[in-house]
């Protein structure tokens, strides 16, 4: 099966189908197959029953009368959340988009004016019509057949929809090739240059395309060399070398970011990664104790400067910056600036100076 950001077209259906609140997943082809196999454990992991079947007959005989029967077109990609909406309405219905743009994006035509879009939601007690097909009949096209005869109710979805890339047929491994970069782009969504660190932790996402997405445990050895970076710069403050510990300090962050942006994309597209963010928090951590072993002079001295930045930091991220401010709160070029100028003055006023520009950054701008 084509792929999309490491999981197959089924396994993203699979994601839309638990959204829509399935309880249970019936997948028509050969069960042993190591995709099918797959689709199972992921089905399972997400609380849902699974269940294979190699006709269209055989549905009848496993979906209760009272039931409701999500029917997913092969190759479709459903990340629509107003799709999702359509669907959770109340009662059965079949989802249609307008006859031309459907057509051009290779969904089944209906009529002149419309095109099925790929989803339908109708009662069990209408699958006994499969009985008057035939055996090998494929399920999809015969389910929507049946949901016309019986004029199921009908939900138009807008159609720039299609043009926003979250309801998409994918044909064939070259075209989950091509639409997987386009995929990761609009599920991380843009980033303001002002923010260098997230653009270039994205960019590297982007950049790498598929094949970090396809690697397993890509985000753990991401995370590890973010730790491992600044750890070693913290380190290197008790060695008293500063100046590279707030270098490679710096150098972690836009890992971090990655491993941030790729976080994003493996619960995309209805998931969340919550908590997750306060990971950031760790750059500020280092900072702090980097800054504190950089200062060599009494302890209330060595605390203070770090402390002022580290806070002034925090009360930033609260605010809503101009474009130009954004750059302040980067945690990659403050540390950046630390470095530089400790380089040509000494740590204590490296840190004064960056702390001062952040502070300056708070009065400047009103609480949001």
């Amino acid at each position: 099966m084509p792929k999309i950001a490491g999981k197959t077209i089924a396994q993203r259906q699979l994601l839309f189908a638990r959204e829509a609140g399935c309880e249970k997943v019936i997948a028509h082809g050969n069960g042993a197959r190591p995709e099918a196999i797959d689709l199972r454990h992921a089905a399972e992991g997400a609380g849902m029953k699974f269940q294979i079947v190699s006709s269209s007959h055989a549905l009848s005989g496993i979906i209760a009368d009272d039931d409701s029967l999500l029917v997913l077109q092969p190759g479709l990609l459903p990340e629509s959340r107003s799709a999702l909406d359509l669907l959770r309405a109340e009662g059965d219905r079949v989802l249609v988009v307008s006859a031309g743009p459907g057509a051009n994006a290779g969904f089944e035509r209906i009529d002149l004016d419309r095109a099925w879009a790929g989803v339908l939601s109708l009662p069990g007690q209408w699958l006994a019509d499969l009985a008057s097909l035939p055996d090998d009949a494929a399920p999809h096209a015969a389910l929507l057949r049946i949901a016309l005869q019986h004029r199921l109710p009908e939900a138009r979805l807008a159609d720039k929809v299609l043009d926003e890339g979250r309801w998409y047929i994918v044909s064939s491994h070259e075209a989950a090739r091509k639409r997987a970069v386009d995929w990761q782009r609009l599920h991380l969504g843009d980033v303001s240059e002002g923010r260098v660190s997230r653009w270039l932790g994205r960019a590297a996402v982007i950049g790498l395309g598929t094949r970090i997405g396809d690697t397993a445990r890509a985000r753990t050895a991401l995370l590890a060399v973010a730790g491992l970076l600044m750890g070693i710069g913290v380190a290197l403050g008790f060695y008293e070398r500063p100046i590279l510990g707030f270098a490679l300090v710096a150098l972690g962050v836009p890992v971090l970011e990655a491993f941030l942006a790729l976080s994003r994309l493996a619960v995309a597209p209805f998931g969340r990664i919550k908590r997750l963010p306060w990971i950031r928090w760790v750059a500020d951590a280092a900072l702090l104790a980097l800054g504190i072993m950089a200062i060599d002079s009494l302890l209330y001295r060595s605390i203070y400067p770090p402390l002022v930045l580290a806070s002034s930091l925090l009360l930033l991220d609260r605010r809503n910056l101009p474009a130009w401010l954004e750059p302040l709160r980067d945690r990659m070029l403050i540390a950046i600036f630390v470095a530089v100028v400790a380089a040509v003055a000494t740590p204590e006023i490296a840190l004064m100076l960056a702390g001062l520009l952040v502070l300056a950054a708070n009065i400047a701008v009103p609480r949001s």
